[in-house]
């Protein structure tokens, strides 16, 4: 995007999926921009190689074919609060009712360390070790939906490396539901499913994904898969 661009506000409105409302163009080489979740710096310079190679790299990870297979996320009538019915827990108890798959939404693990909330490893495992986080992005909160879900996953693997307290329990969790799941026999290589509802059901693409979520998206893949960790992305539909 060239420095002597008249308007950033459409730019900043698409990378961050907020609408700005106040902009100033500072003197150290950056556009400051204020939304309504806090104040973005952006370099005048982002190079146009850069750009091509963080897409390129993104087409490559939702290119790759879906190991699991989740069902259609439906509107639900309005419940009391005059909200979708349908919410992410609806949804994860219908994703494990498929054959294979357990739930593991709510089912968070508390430890010395993880106190308090504790620690949720995922929302629904499935049937070859797959850790599947599911995240319904389709209101006006931008990107902070999916960068949740992306931190999930990382931490949860991370932890699941590294902190022998969470992962013995997590799979005397899972040798208590399925006795012969693959999981309890083969901890190598985990496979994390970042299942995503856009809004409308659109699928996953390098355009209906805000550049901040982009960047934020390859980042956490790479992390997985320096951790051993198989990353897949699923276009949740309606």
């Amino acid at each position: 995007m060239s420095r002597d661009r008249a308007d950033w506000c459409p730019a900043v409105e698409r990378i961050t999926g907020l609408e700005v409302n106040e902009r100033n163009h500072s003197a150290a080489g950056l556009v400051l921009m204020r939304t309504k979740r806090g104040l973005f710096a952006l370099s005048y310079e982002v190079g146009a190689g850069f750009l091509e190679t963080l897409e390129e790299e993104l087409r490559q990870l939702l290119s790759k074919p879906p190991s699991v297979q989740l069902p259609l996320w439906p509107k639900g009538a309005p419940n009391a609060k005059r909200q979708d019915s349908h919410d992410e827990d609806w949804y994860n108890k219908q994703a494990a009712g498929q054959k294979g798959y357990l739930l593991f939404d709510k089912k968070n693990i508390v430890t010395d360390k993880f106190t308090g909330g504790g620690l949720e490893v995922c929302d629904v495992l499935g049937p070859d070790n797959q850790l599947i986080c599911v995240k319904k992005a389709t209101s006006s909160d931008g990107t902070a939906p999916l960068n949740h879900l992306f931190a999930q996953a990382v931490t949860a693997v991370e932890t699941l490396r590294s902190d022998e307290a969470i992962r013995s329990a997590f799979l005397k969790q899972v040798a208590d539901r399925t006795p012969d799941h693959r999981l309890l026999s083969d901890f190598g290589t985990l496979k994390v499913v970042l299942a995503i509802l856009l809004k409308d059901g659109k699928e996953i693409t390098v355009d209906s994904l805000f550049a901040f979520a982009q960047v934020s998206l390859l980042q956490s893949a790479r992390r997985l898969r320096a951790m051993n960790a198989e990353v897949e992305v699923v276009s949740i539909r309606r």
